[in-house]
């Protein structure tokens, strides 16, 4: 986001050969999550009093890429990993004199009433209704939601799993280990773009609002302040399946099996649903070749387009190497390939065109038999690097599409029965 948390979490005991990189795009203009690497035991307990984390071997060198750089962790030292998995049997966090707010009065002070009321369904049923808040300092849609009574903001990610909370009070929420529960999962250290850090993996009671709360513990991820500096954020992740070494995803734990991001200015909204909530034939074909042929370790949302034209320009796709896009939320502009990105560099030279990615338009053809279109004018676009990652399995273009293509639509996913539907 910049790629797709993408968290993934790559247990030490896993090569690094089997991490898929997410896509690392502009997540509320930041570089996203590449790979996470973590500690586990043979009973996969609860570390979180102590985070502590084997070194690597000198000859293990660790690769991770972002949008914006290649950066190398060679030999990772880490004795003792600091600040959040202390935190976690300890006291309640202090707010820093230092705080700072996204608009204090949307994201942590105001709407606490407006969303009480405007929440429907009065418990955790069959479909929830939530409604979410366009953040331009984040460029961002983010959602607000409890754990252990605690008010929490997070950008709405349709390309990582999990759910997630920060170790600070800051303008995400206040995190208080106190009220929390031991998880069953030991830690995992994640990397965001420069930022190398442990997550602890906590349990609490889950709620949207007073009028919607869930009956079962939530497992989720505490970020530790190396990952929460910078330009850095918070993510309530909406993808689902994930191989089972990961830690649980956020609809995992809830069984909802459909869910639509309804980004329509009017009044935007997450509805989660665990019934279909496509009911014709007007749908594009989700494709998971990402996790069954090229090892991606979660079920990103894919589709396979028929046309990407760029400046009026069309991208000739080729059905021996397939073209596939990812429809991420939690990213501002888009991700290509790296191949797709200096070709397309290439040709913009020669054509002495004035705009790299002036008008980008991607069609997809529907199940009936229509064409639909997702367009967008100049968007911040990144390449997807890491020539020595996973990515290179991917025999052909890769496209995350964020939310330049998504922001005035609601996309639905029934996620069982792989359709993906847009309204306009």
């Amino acid at each position: 986001m910049n790629d797709i948390l993408l968290a993934f979490i790559i247990l030490i005991n896993i090569p690094l050969s089997e991490c898929f990189l997410p896509t690392a795009l502009i997540r509320g203009r930041r570089d996203h999550l590449i790979c996470v690497f973590g500690e586990t035991t043979d009973n996969d307990t609860d570390n979180s009093n102590q985070c502590q984390f084997d070194l690597f071997e000198d000859e293990k060198t660790t690769k991770i890429s972002s949008t914006s750089r290649r950066m190398m962790l060679q030999t990772m030292a880490m004795a003792v990993m600091p600040s959040v998995a202390a935190a976690a049997a300890a006291s309640p966090l202090a707010l820093p004199d230092d705080a700072t707010t996204y608009s204090t009065s949307t994201l942590v002070d105001a709407a606490t009433d407006t969303l009480s009321t405007a929440a429907t369904a009065a418990t955790a049923t069959d479909q929830v209704i939530v409604p979410l808040e366009y953040q331009p300092d984040l460029s961002a849609y983010v959602i607000h939601y409890y754990l252990f009574g605690e008010r929490f903001t997070a950008i709405v990610d349709s390309g990582s799993p999990f759910l997630t909370v920060p170790s600070t009070c800051k303008q995400w929420g206040c995190y208080r280990p106190e009220l929390t529960y031991e998880s069953g999962y030991s830690n995992t250290i994640e990397g965001f773009d420069n930022s190398v850090g442990p997550v602890v993996w906590r349990k609490a009671e889950f709620a949207f609002d007073s009028n919607i709360v869930f009956p079962e513990t939530l497992t989720f991820g505490v970020l530790g302040q190396d990952l929460l500096d910078g330009p850095g954020g918070v993510f309530f992740g909406l993808v689902k399946e994930t191989d089972s070494w990961i830690r649980p995803s956020f609809l995992g734990q809830t069984g909802y099996n459909s869910f639509k991001v309804d980004l329509r200015h009017q009044s935007p909204q997450l509805v989660l649903s665990k019934q279909s909530m496509i009911t014709d034939d007007d749908y594009v074909p989700l494709v998971r070749d990402l996790h069954a042929r090229y090892k991606d370790p979660v079920v990103h949302y894919t589709a396979t387009p028929t046309q990407f034209v760029v400046n009026g320009l069309e991208l000739k796709l080729d059905p021996r190497t397939p073209t596939y896009v990812i429809f991420d939320t939690g990213l501002t502009g888009m991700a290509v390939s790296e191949k797709l990105f200096d070709g397309r560099n290439l040709q913009a030279r020669k054509n002495r065109e004035k705009s790299l990615w002036g008008q980008v338009n991607v069609a997809f053809e529907t199940h009936a038999g229509n064409i639909i279109e997702l367009s967008a004018a100049k968007p911040i676009t990144t390449p997807l690097l890491g020539k020595d990652s996973p990515w290179t399995r991917v025999k052909g273009n890769l496209i995350v599409l964020g939310l330049a293509f998504l922001d005035g639509t609601a996309m639905t996913i029934d996620i069982d029965d792989g359709k993906l539907q847009f309204t306009k």
